[in-house]
């Protein structure tokens, strides 16, 4: 049976042969509670072992339940990730899974901006290992469904956007990006003559992929406090100061840019943005106001 274009794009990203993932790690999600599971895969950087800390709720013991992957920050802090969602796994029946993407082998350029410039095989960018550490996770036969939701806060918010851009048939249900610190503006063209990771020109990207990309559920999540031009881990190059003086800005101006695509490509795109009240760059309450805006009607 012939394949469609989107089942082709899913093969060549799930298709790297990973030799020994599971012959020496325990498949994943099989006992109630924190754990952690050691996941074999690649980089432009050569092989990885990427380790993934995981929560199983009691409620998830005996059934499938969905999965989400949270993404840490700048501080790589994946136990941080998983317990910001532990409260909302334990609520609603959810899988969590964190993986850590240290700084000694995945700098700036491999986290943040997942290897793009490093690599012309999407199946080498690190965001590929998601979709692979998900193949691990489905084979379990712990997850419920063929997707998953990702979330990412600050750097990790950055990984998320850009895996949304850059590899749009992954299998998220939904993508949650929050308070990222800068944006890959949705525009083949160099906006304001950057190029990537500030825009996609430089990148494998397409009219179609983007339209692709802009017609998958992205949720862009804004702490209406997240407005300080002076936070210390906030990125002032000149290509990042040209979105905006402070996160909150620049989040805006990234969904007008996509508003503006989404139109000129006739895409009725799903995007939406959210307005945390009260919350400026914190991890643990966006992964709160995350869990209440997906789960809470559920």
């Amino acid at each position: 049976m012939a394949m469609s274009g989107r089942g082709v794009m899913v093969a060549l990203l799930l298709g790297w042969s990973l030799h020994g993932a599971a012959a020496h790690d325990p498949t994943p999600f099989q006992e109630p509670g924190r754990s952690h599971v050691i996941h074999e895969d690649v980089s432009p950087a050569g092989a990885e072992a990427i380790n993934v800390e995981t929560y199983v709720p009691a409620a998830c013991t005996g059934k499938p339940c969905p999965l989400l992957i949270a993404i840490h920050g700048l501080e790589r802090n994946a136990e941080t990730a998983r317990e910001n969602w532990v409260e909302a796994a334990e609520r609603h029946g959810l899988l969590i899974a964190a993986p850590h993407f240290d700084r000694d082998r995945f700098p700036t350029r491999l986290f943040q901006q997942g290897g793009v410039r490093d690599e012309a095989d999407p199946a080498r960018w690190v965001y590929a290992s998601i979709e692979r550490f998900f193949d691990r996770a489905l084979a379990s036969g712990r997850v419920a469904g063929p997707s998953y939701v990702l979330f990412g806060h600050s750097a990790g918010a950055q990984f998320v956007h850009r895996m949304v851009l850059l590899m749009p048939a992954a299998r998220f249900s939904t993508a949650i990006s929050a308070n990222a610190g800068y944006y890959t503006l949705p525009r083949r063209g160099e906006a304001g003559g950057f190029a990537y990771p500030y825009s996609l020109a430089g990148t494998p990207a397409t009219e179609a992929t983007l339209a692709t990309a802009l017609a998958k559920p992205l949720v862009v999540m804004l702490g209406e406090r997240d407005d300080d031009p002076a936070h210390p881990q906030l990125n002032h190059s000149r290509a990042a100061d040209a979105q905006g003086p402070n996160r909150l800005a620049r989040g805006r101006h990234f969904m007008a840019v996509a508003a503006t695509e989404a139109a000129r490509l006739k895409v009725e795109s799903p995007w939406r943005e959210i307005l945390v009240p009260g919350v400026g760059h914190d991890s643990r309450r966006m992964a709160a106001a995350a869990a209440e805006a997906l789960f809470a009607g559920r």
